[in-house]
């Protein structure tokens, strides 16, 4: 249970850095599944007790995994960075925002340091939702509508994302703020699609399809974000970790889709024996 009645003072003992990464994510199976409420209760009031607890039993430093999606979309011609104006525009986005503001305030208010990541979508093993859907997809070779699509994207690895985290727990200097984390590359979703089915042997099988029908047909069914996903753009820029931290991502994206199809290849491999 990680919404507020959980105790974590016996947990926190002897430690120096919290790590926080669990959440409620947006689910599809469940019509309520992404009501207001579940993402308040676990991410918001569930992060604010255990940050609280955490300041109460002297923890040095707190480590939060937010989301880029607290500051909304950008164009491709301008990145998002911390001083972005934020636009969560979903409930997940939402809760997300309300941790932060919480964390910072408890932050203000202690000698605790508050560090809180944004990453954009991270991808790797284990990798669910709509990034294991585009690898089911190329796989089976089902033909996809993005021949023409010139989108610009950030992503992660989570060997990226695993390194961001180490880099902030060990930094000896003082630390607090917000800080993006992304590959160092940006990358259409033709392109992704390219790489991914490179990394799996396969021809990549794209098709043209006028973005406007898209637009109006993924919106007439209320899947106007799935449309923003996969011929929006959402462009960062990690620069503060770079000069702050020292941080820089351990491997490029191309390395990244190649773990993340391996992984994927055996998995299918296991199913079928």
């Amino acid at each position: 249970n990680l919404d507020e009645n959980m105790d974590w003072s016996l947990a926190l003992i002897n430690i120096d850095a919290v790590i926080h990464l669990a959440a409620r994510v947006p689910v599809e199976s469940k019509e309520d599944g992404n009501s207001y409420n579940k993402f308040f209760q676990i991410n918001f009031k569930g992060t604010q007790k255990l940050a609280q607890q955490a300041a109460q039993m002297n923890i040095k430093r707190f480590i939060f995994i937010s989301t880029i999606g607290v500051l909304g979309t950008s164009d491709l011609k301008t990145p998002l960075t911390e001083k972005s104006k934020e636009k969560p525009n979903n409930n997940y986005a939402i809760s997300k925002q309300m941790a932060e503001h919480a964390l910072i305030s408890i932050g203000d208010q202690t000698d605790m340091e508050v560090v809180i990541l944004r990453p954009p979508l991270v991808y790797g093993p284990y990798v669910k939702a709509n990034f294991l859907k585009l690898l089911d997809c190329v796989y089976s070779g089902i033909p996809l509508p993005f021949a023409r699509v010139k989108n610009q994207r950030n992503f992660i690895a989570l060997e990226n994302v695993i390194q961001a985290i180490l880099a902030c727990v060990v930094h000896k200097k003082t630390v607090n703020g917000i800080f993006i984390i992304s590959d160092e590359e940006y990358i259409s979703t033709r392109d992704l699609i390219q790489k991914i089915s490179s990394a799996m042997g396969k021809p990549s099988r794209v098709f043209y399809f006028p973005i406007f029908v898209a637009k109006f047909f993924l919106t007439m069914i209320g899947k106007k974000s799935l449309y923003n996903k996969l011929w929006g753009s959402l462009r960062v820029e990690s620069k503060k970790i770079k000069e702050q931290i020292g941080w820089t991502p351990k491997i490029g994206m191309d390395e990244g889709i190649q773990k993340t199809v391996d992984w994927y290849l055996r998995t299918r491999s296991k199913i079928k024996e």
